[in-house]
Parts: structure tokens; sequence; C-alpha cells
């Protein structure tokens, strides 16, 4: 990811509470239910003839008709068993996947035009003697992945960074607040993992999941941290100076040095940066060299809350919702085809289950929010 450039592609943060997001949330995907209306703006948004007027209402028609049955379907999946559950909250995911590629794709992604290499999941499950090392990867042949899952992520991008932003003004005051401050990163600029990925991995990447895998004596992969910005301004408004840090807290070494690795300075802005060991964690302070712009580039990130996100290493091929998608995939498919390995596991109320289960509930308010963000265009994050 840039830094030195603004291609915020329009995202801006707004807050949610935690305890109340789902219902907003669901509130917020039936705007885009609204077929008149979504109609409208998506002609007038992206400067469509009127001519294809009607092809753009029937897409629209079909993003409010996925959306609809993602929700009976996260429905079905709240007050469903364990011989159920985890299936139903993945096909809820594919059809939210359906909603941003209907909302973000042309004329050729609606359901009766879509290519049919993209008309199955896309994805390939890899057994293991330990539920928790099944695996996925994704189908892909000469022209590139296929499935829904490869199509869905065509169009699927990373949130920009964001950060606690405090102006300092000549006269003495200040001012804070919160902003993305660095570019959009699509998916498909991100080479993706062709080795299988398990089920404990994609847990290891979803932030919500660290709890129940510090129980199981498991890390994560992911960096918690922040970042803080300030800015001093002139009498015009203009930035005269802008220092960034880069806060990682209580990482372990493998993911230090994996998100470490992210941090690609050129070598004349090498001076513009230090680095500091607090505890076990890491402060990375950038400040600008003006006029000069700088040429350097950074970890990816999951958001969180207002002062707490996740930087991601080697695993940002894939954004939080792809691991949702990948974790649930592998639980779903489990429990669809293998059921006497989950009647096992959940009899035993193993690590797996518990876990699965622990997915399950934290995707049934978090996938809806990555859905609305992307549709959005909107970082959400939890108050």
């Amino acid at each position: 990811m840039s830094a030195d450039k603004n291609l915020l592609a329009g995202f801006e943060i707004r807050f949610v509470k935690d305890g109340r997001g789902a219902d907003g949330i669901w509130r917020r995907l039936a705007r885009f239910q609204e077929t008149e209306r979504m109609t409208a703006r998506v002609m007038a948004e992206r400067e469509i003839s009127r001519s294809h007027k009607e092809n753009v209402r029937k897409q629209m028609g079909q993003l409010a008709f996925s959306l609809a049955q993602a929700r009976e379907y996260f429905q079905s999946a709240e007050s469903g068993g364990p011989a159920t559950r985890a299936l139903m909250a993945y096909y809820g995911l594919i059809a939210l996947a359906n909603a941003e590629v209907l909302w973000s794709g042309d004329g050729t992604c609606s359901f009766d035009r879509r290519d049919a290499r993209y008309n199955c999941h896309g994805l390939e499950l890899m057994r293991d003697a330990d539920v928790c090392n099944f695996g996925v990867r994704p189908d892909a042949n000469a022209t590139g992945m296929t499935g829904l899952f490869g199509l869905w992520r065509q169009f699927a991008t990373h949130i920009p960074n964001y950060s606690k932003q405090t102006f300092r003004y000549p006269e003495g005051g200040a001012r804070n607040t919160y902003n993305a401050t660095s570019e959009v990163v699509a998916l498909k600029r991100i080479p993706y993992q062709q080795t299988p990925v398990t089920l404990l991995d994609c847990l290891r990447h979803i932030p919500a999941m660290i709890p129940a895998l510090d129980a199981y004596g498991e890390d994560t992969k992911l960096c918690r941290g922040s970042i803080e910005e300030e800015i001093t301004l002139d009498e015009k408004e203009s930035a005269t100076a802008v220092t960034r840090i880069y806060i990682m807290h209580h990482v372990t070494e493998m993911a230090l040095d994996d998100v470490g690795s992210k941090f690609r300075i050129s070598p004349r802005s090498v001076p513009e940066f230090s680095f500091k060991r607090v505890g076990s964690g890491l402060a990375v302070t950038w400040k600008a060299a003006f006029p000069v712009p700088s040429e350097f580039s950074l970890p990816e990130i999951f958001g969180n809350s207002r002062d707490e996100l996740y930087f991601i290493g080697d695993g940002d091929h894939l954004n939080e919702f792809g691991y949702y998608y990948y974790a649930l995939y592998i639980a779903g498919m489990i429990t669809r085809y293998f059921p006497h390995v989950w009647i096992k596991e959940f009899r035993s109320n193993s690590k797996a289950s518990t876990l699965i289960d622990e997915l399950v509930d934290n995707a049934l308010s978090r996938v809806p929010l990555l859905t609305a963000s992307a549709l959005d265009k909107l970082i959400f994050l939890y108050d």
C-alpha cells in the first residue's frame, strides 16, 4: 500500500455501537433493496445511457434478492443448531458476495449474463485428519480464478489505513478527527496464495477470533495496533509538518517479522523513519519531508475501533471478508459432506467445534458490516 498517494476512492469513517451494530447494518443494507432508487443512483454515478435502464433495474433487483436471501440464511444460522448453522452462515456470506459483485460489476456480472465459469463455488476443500487443518484453495484455470469466489475477488478491496489525526493551528488550538490515510488496494493486485489455507490459519486472520484462539493457546497472525498522526497547519490551513506513528502492541516475534516485512521504504525516504521497540511491540515514526514526496509502502489493515486496528503480513491476499469466506466454506462443507467427522467433533465439544461455533457467532454480525463497508465505501468502526 503506497503511503504517499491519497487515492482514497471516497472512503469515509462511520462509528457504530458494538451491541446494536448488526440491526443497524441490516437497516443500512436494506437501502440497497430499494430497486428504483438504486437504479437511478447507479445510472447517475456511472453515467449510463437511459437505453440501458431496464438492464440496470434488473441487476438492482438481483441485488435486492441477494440481500434478502443473505438475511434469511443468517437468521437460519442464528436460530439453528450445530448440524446446520455453519452451512447456513456460508450460504448467507456467498449471497452477500453476490451482492458486492452485482453492485460493483457491469451487466456481464448479472445472474443471467454471468460467464459459466463463475457458476460454482470456485473453491476446493482439502481434507486432513485434524478438522483445524482442513484447508481451502481457489480453483483456477488458464483464464484465472473461477467460481463466485474468483468473481468476487475481482472487485474486492482492502480498506485504507486510517488514523486519529490531530490538526494543530498556528494560534494554538487543535482539532481531532479520524480519516483514511492511504490508497485503497484491490485484492486482484496481490498474488493469491495457491497452497491451501487451513481453517486454523483463517481464524488466525480474523480479529474477532483472537479471544477464542487465546483460550486454546493459539497465536493470531495479526498485529494489534493503531495509527496516530499530527499535522501542523499554517495561517492558510496548509500542512507544514506531518508526523505519523504506527504502533504495534504485544505481538509475537513471528507476527512482528511478518508484518514488519511489509514496511518497504525507498533509500531516499529512509531518513524520514525511525523505529523503536516498546516492550513486546514496535513504534514506527514517519516525519514527512516537505516538499519532496515520500516513497514507501505499508502493511494492509483490518479495522476494529477508534483506537485499535490490526496490521496484516503475508496474509494480505485476502481482506477480512475473504477470511470469513474461506473459514465458513471449510466449516460449511465439513458439516454438509463429512457429517461423520462433524458429529464426532460437536459431540465431544472439541477445539474445532468450539472455534467454529465462535466463528459463526462472529460472522453473523461482522460479515454484513463488511459488506455494507464495501457497498457504501465506508470504514465502519466500533465506538
